[in-house]
């Protein structure tokens, strides 16, 4: 792979594992210096070395909680004070979508996922948008969804996808608020990738792949590496005229 960015120090929050792992194996093949931040010190401690053993690039971990503040704040100056700079973060730490029917939705339930797709989304833009105001420079990428934009047919409680939709409002406002500072946020937003939380959830339902593929129109569910090449694109300077965009990489499931 051309190191297309070579030098960069990249930040994944939540990293260590499904499409966030995707983004930090692209980053890393590209060039760049690695950091993965999540809550989960022992998967990232095993990422970093899988992935700096196969690509040969720097790759640490920070402990992180992207809903507290101090936390963000905190790893955010360690990341600058051990790698001078941050380039290019990722806000794709989240809490993925529950079961429960919105009439019988806890507010617990409710502010939990907002809490951490929405506000952790926002403390981390903050922290770091502050640190590349300061550079003359940064690149903000943001994972939203499909379920921002349609109602998924036979999923339940709306706290997931309103979060997702925040996050869309989220990145073009910054977008248009941090252009002065040559700071670019796009975000990506996602339809359904076969994700090992993914996988084993259709091990669990036998038929679930077969009845949701059919509202696909290329008849298939993503595979996470996949999304590689748009991370990449976003991520490099061959995006260096795009900025308030949302990339959907879902099949082309809104199309019907």
């Amino acid at each position: 792979m051309e190191k297309k960015l070579q030098g960069k120090v990249v930040v994944i929050t939540g990293g260590h594992q499904g499409l966030g792992r995707v983004f930090a194996e692209t980053c890393a093949e590209a060039g760049a210096e690695v950091w993965i931040a999540s809550r989960n010190v022992q998967a990232m401690e095993q990422a970093v070395q899988e992935i700096a053993g196969r690509t040969g690039a720097i790759c640490r971990y920070a402990e992180l909680n992207v809903t507290q503040e101090e936390s963000v704040a905190h790893v955010c100056q360690y990341i600058v004070d051990t790698s001078g700079r941050v380039d290019v973060l990722f806000n794709n730490a989240a809490l993925g979508r529950g079961s429960t029917p919105l009439e019988d939705a806890s507010l617990q339930e409710w502010n939990s996922i907002m809490d951490t797709n929405v506000t952790g989304t926002f403390l981390c833009m903050k922290h770091f948008g502050k640190q590349m105001i300061r550079q003359g420079q940064g690149n903000i990428i943001n994972l939203g969804s499909l379920a921002a934009k349609i109602a998924l047919q036979g999923v339940r409680t709306g706290a997931y996808d309103c979060s997702k939709a925040a996050i869309e409002c989220l990145t073009k406002c910054a977008a248009a608020e941090w252009a002065k500072y040559n700071i670019r946020v796009n975000a990506i937003a996602t339809g359904l990738f076969l994700t090992d939380i993914n996988r084993r959830f259709m091990d669990e339902n036998p038929g679930f792949y077969e009845a949701s593929a059919v509202n696909i129109p290329l008849n298939r569910w993503g595979e996470p590496h996949e999304l590689g090449a748009v991370a990449l694109f976003l991520a490099s300077s061959d995006s260096s005229y795009v900025t308030g965009a949302v990339y959907s990489v879902d099949g082309g499931y809104p199309i019907w």
